[in-house]
């Protein structure tokens, strides 16, 4: 896969795509757990009073966009930001990803307890450790593979790229599968392969006709490497509004309109903890979705990226803040608990709407 997108960087652009390589993304993932302090906790104040706070104290806001279910209450940009602005959402892809992989679950083309000697026949031969092929696809969504992150395992980008991906499988493993948590961006790549080799169609075709055409997601980006698999780790590229739309789905139990998109037994089973997780969000994980409580003690969940990129959903309020941004200070997080939550529930139930995004 990583000798693909270095093939893809020679086509489209110079070397830079080649940072997307897995031991660079773990680099991304942990700099989440590093942010660093941020402003002194906001009293509350009404979502009027947010724009000069969020321009002069928090400048490295890309965009933060609040729903109560499909309609936007508040939205903020930047000066040098629109709403038609594409921001990188890194590891929020991750979450894309699993919406994916649950489609491909409810159509019949996987299970969550398929082996990789099931999925993956090369997973069988005799380079691979035995330990390998008995990772399931669910122990891929959870971040409990087992493989060792640690190590002089980086891929050799001169291997043709027909190859290299098989480096995903060679890597020794450290734990048994499904035991131990670990913040490994390799895992969503082999869920990638597992899910473009299940469904045997163009997994970027796949992607726009039954995710993003139906939420009517038009101007995004999501990149695939030379044999045509997805980044899963990161690389796709959104809008604040359509990053909400996300969010608005799974707070919909994967109901979009009249449209069912991905079952709300997947989408629950996705959001529901699976083990303790920890760094760099620090929370619960489900499949590729983190989860945890705000400050006041309700339940959510969230997507989260490099750079304070976030999609933070909660239940009981109907709501969903969608934060693009270039490294906050104190974290995402923090200012959609310090500011957002404060915010809403000084909205009355009656506000009128932004817009709508549904």
């Amino acid at each position: 896969m990583i000798a693909g997108i270095a093939g893809l960087a020679r086509r489209r652009a110079p070397r830079v795509l080649i940072a997307l390589g897995l031991s660079a993304l773990a680099g991304m993932g942990a700099a989440l757990a590093q942010e660093p302090a941020g402003p002194p906790a906001a009293s509350a104040a009404p979502f009027s009073a947010l724009p000069p706070v969020l321009e002069k104290q928090y400048r490295t806001v890309r965009s933060l966009v609040v729903t109560r279910g499909a309609c936007v209450v508040f939205e903020y940009y930047r000066r040098d930001i629109g709403a038609g602005t594409r921001s990188p959402v890194y590891s929020v892809t991750k979450s894309a990803l699993s919406i994916l992989i649950g489609v491909a679950v409810d159509r019949g083309y996987l299970r969550l307890d398929q082996k990789l000697s099931e999925l993956l026949p090369e997973a069988l031969e005799a380079s691979v450790d035995p330990q390998v092929r008995e990772i399931r696809l669910r122990d891929l969504m959870t971040m409990t593979a087992g493989f060792d992150a640690v190590g002089d395992y980086a891929p050799k980008i001169s291997v043709p790229a027909s190859q290299t991906w098989r480096w995903l499988l060679d890597r020794p493993m450290k734990y048994p599968p499904g035991t131990h948590f670990s913040y490994d961006t390799s895992d969503q790549n082999l869920a990638s392969i597992v899910l473009t080799r299940a469904i045997k169609e163009d997994a970027q075709r796949f992607a726009q006709r039954v995710l993003f055409e139906p939420l009517h997601i038009e101007n995004y980006h999501w990149l695939a490497d030379a044999d045509g698999y997805l980044i899963g780790a990161t690389s796709l590229f959104l809008t604040g509004r359509d990053m909400a739309k996300i969010g608005l789905l799974y707070l919909r139990h994967g109901r979009w309109g009249d449209s069912q998109i991905v079952s709300e037994a997947f989408v629950a089973d996705s959001t529901a903890k699976h083990n303790e997780g920890g760094p760099p969000s620090e929370a619960a994980y489900g499949y590729f979705w983190w989860v945890g409580k705000t400050n006041g003690g309700l339940d959510a969940f969230f997507a989260a990226g490099h750079n304070s990129q976030l999609i933070y959903v909660v239940p009981k309020l109907d709501l969903v803040a969608a934060v693009a941004a270039e490294s906050i200070p104190g974290g995402s997080q923090r200012l959609v608990n310090d500011l957002v939550l404060p915010a809403e529930a000084e909205l009355p139930r009656s506000a009128p709407c932004v817009a709508r995004i549904e």
